[in-house]
C-alpha cells in the first residue's frame, strides 16, 4: 500500500511524497533508513478517516511512535542520546510534542536515565513506554527493546485505525441523514405546509402525516433543534463522567456486531502489550500491571485489576482468567485465548502465545470491519431511500391529485 509523508531531507529541509510499503512500520523504516526526519506520514489517500491525526492540544499516538522510532534507528547508528533528542526537538512542529521533549532533553543532560526523564510526564509517556526503556537500559538492550515498543506502538496505531475507518462511513451517512432530515423540517416542510393547506380535498395518510410533522417545526422549529443539539452535548459529557463509562462500555460489548468488534479490539492490544512486555524482560506481573493501568476499557480494565493479586499470589494466569465472570455472547476472554495463554505457561513460551493471539484477533478485526462496512452499506443506504421516498410520496400524492382534477 501506498503511505504519503512529509519529512525533513539531508538538507534540512521540507520533502513531502508517496512510499510503497506493506505497513506503516516498514515505510516508517525505509524513509528513517533514508537518513530523513519524519514530520507525518499516513496512508495515501486516506487522510479524512484518519481521526488519530487529530490530537487536540495533545500529543498524538503517531507523535510517539515516530518519536519512539527515532530513537530506535540513531541510537543504532552510533548517536548519541543527547544527540538523537537535540535533533527531535529541534525538527518537532507540534508545540507540546516540542515541550514535552525539551523537558526530557533536560533531565537526560543533567545525568538522569531515558526512562527516569520520560517518568517526570506520565501524562504524555505511559507506563508501557517508560517501562520497556526501563528494562532495557538496566539489561543492556535498550536498542532491542525500542524496536519493541516501536513495533509495538505501530501496530496499535494500525489497529485503531481500522476500527476508525469502519465507523467512518456510518458516521458521515447518519450525520448527512439527520442533517438533511433538521433542513427538510426546519426551512422546507412548514412551507409545503402552507401550500396544502389551501387544498379542498382529502390528503393521503403520508402526507398528513408530513404536514402534522411540519406544523410541529413551525411552531417549535427552533426549540427542538436546540434540544437536540444540548441532547447530544449532555450525552457526550455524560459519557466521558467516571461513574458513567463502566455502563456504556458494559453495554457496547452487549451489541451483536459493535460488541464483537470492541472485544477483539481490546484483546488484541492487551495481548500485545503483554507479549511484547514479557518479551522485553518484564514479569508476568508487571505485565498486568501494565496492562491494566494503560487499558482504557473499563470493562476490561477492571477485570485485569482482579487478576493482578491472584498472579501475585502465584496463581496461573489461565487459571484466574478461566474464573473470571463473562457474558456467554460475547466474552471477555474467549477459551481460545485462555487455552493458548495455558499452553504458553507449560511450554516456557507464553510471550509467543500473547504474540500468537494478537495476531488473531487483530485479523477478527479486520475481517468484522470489513464485514460491518458490507452489511451496513445496504442497510444505510435504504433508510435513507424510505426516508426520501416517504417524503417524495407525500408530496407528490397531492400534487398529482390536483393535476388530476384539473385533467378531467
Amino acid at each position: 500500500m501506498k503511505f504519503s509523508y512529509q519529512v525533513f531531507n539531508s538538507r534540512q529541509k521540507v520533502e513531502k511524497g508517496t512510499i510503497e510499503a506493506a505497513s506503516l512500520k516498514e515505510a516508517t523504516k525505509l524513509l528513517i533508513d533514508r537518513g530523513w526526519y519524519i514530520k507525518k506520514i499516513i496512508p495515501h489517500g486516506k487522510f479524512s478517516k484518519n481521526f488519530s491525526n487529530f490530537s487536540f492540544g495533545r500529543i498524538s499516538l503517531m507523535d510517539k511512535v515516530l518519536f519512539i522510532r527515532h530513537i530506535a534507528i540513531m541510537l543504532k547508528s552510533g548517536i548519541s542520546l543527547n544527540e538523537i533528542l537535540e535533533v527531535i526537538v529541534d525538527q518537532a512542529t507540534d508545540r507540546n510534542f516540542k515541550k514535552a521533549i525539551s523537558a526530557v532533553l533536560k533531565k537526560v543532560r543533567s545525568g538522569q536515565t531515558l526512562s527516569n526523564a520520560l517518568a517526570s510526564n506520565k501524562k504524555v509517556f505511559d507506563p508501557l513506554i517508560i517501562n520497556i526503556i526501563k528494562v532495557g537500559e538496566e539489561s543492556g538492550t535498550l536498542e532491542k527493546n525500542l524496536e519493541y515498543l516501536a513495533s509495538e506502538l505501530e501496530d496499535r496505531l494500525e489497529l485503531r485505525r481500522k476500527v476508525e475507518a469502519a465507523a467512518f462511513y456510518p458516521a458521515i451517512i447518519l450525520s448527512a441523514t439527520g442533517g438533511l432530515a433538521l433542513v427538510l423540517s426546519y426551512f422546507v416542510l412548514p412551507k409545503i405546509k402552507r401550500l396544502f393547506e389551501t387544498l379542498n380535498f382529502e390528503l393521503p395518510l403520508s402526507t398528513k402525516i408530513l404536514l402534522w410533522i411540519a406544523d410541529i417545526m413551525d411552531k417549535h422549529g427552533l426549540l427542538i433543534v436546540v434540544g437536540i443539539i444540548i441532547g447530544l452535548l449532555f450525552l457526550w459529557f455524560l459519557s466521558s463522567r467516571k461513574f458513567v463509562k463502566p455502563l456504556i462500555h458494559r453495554l457496547l460489548i452487549q451489541f451483536p456486531i459493535v460488541g464483537r468488534i470492541l472485544v477483539n479490539y481490546n484483546l488484541a492490544m492487551i495481548n500485545r502489550t503483554m507479549g511484547i512486555t514479557l518479551k522485553s524482560g518484564l514479569t508476568i506481573d508487571q505485565s498486568v500491571e501494565i496492562v491494566a493501568d494503560i487499558t482504557k476499557n473499563i470493562v476490561y480494565k477492571r477485570s485485569l485489576q482482579y487478576v493482578l493479586p491472584q498472579i501475585q499470589k502465584g496463581r496461573k494466569l489461565s487459571d484466574v482468567l478461566a474464573g473470571v465472570r463473562q457474558s456467554k455472547r460475547n466474552p471477555l476472554f474467549p477459551l481460545l485465548a485462555i487455552k493458548m495463554i495455558s499452553v504458553g505457561e507449560r511450554t516456557g513460551r507464553l510471550d509467543e502465545s500473547f504474540i500468537y493471539l494478537s495476531d488473531y484477533f487483530d485479523k477478527e478485526v479486520s475481517n468484522t470491519t470489513k464485514n460491518l462496512t458490507t452489511i451496513l452499506e445496504p442497510v444505510l443506504l435504504g433508510f435513507v431511500g424510505l426516508i426520501v421516498g416517504f417524503i417524495a410520496i407525500s408530496v407528490i400524492s397531492p400534487i398529482y391529485q390536483v393535476t388530476s382534477r384539473f385533467g378531467s
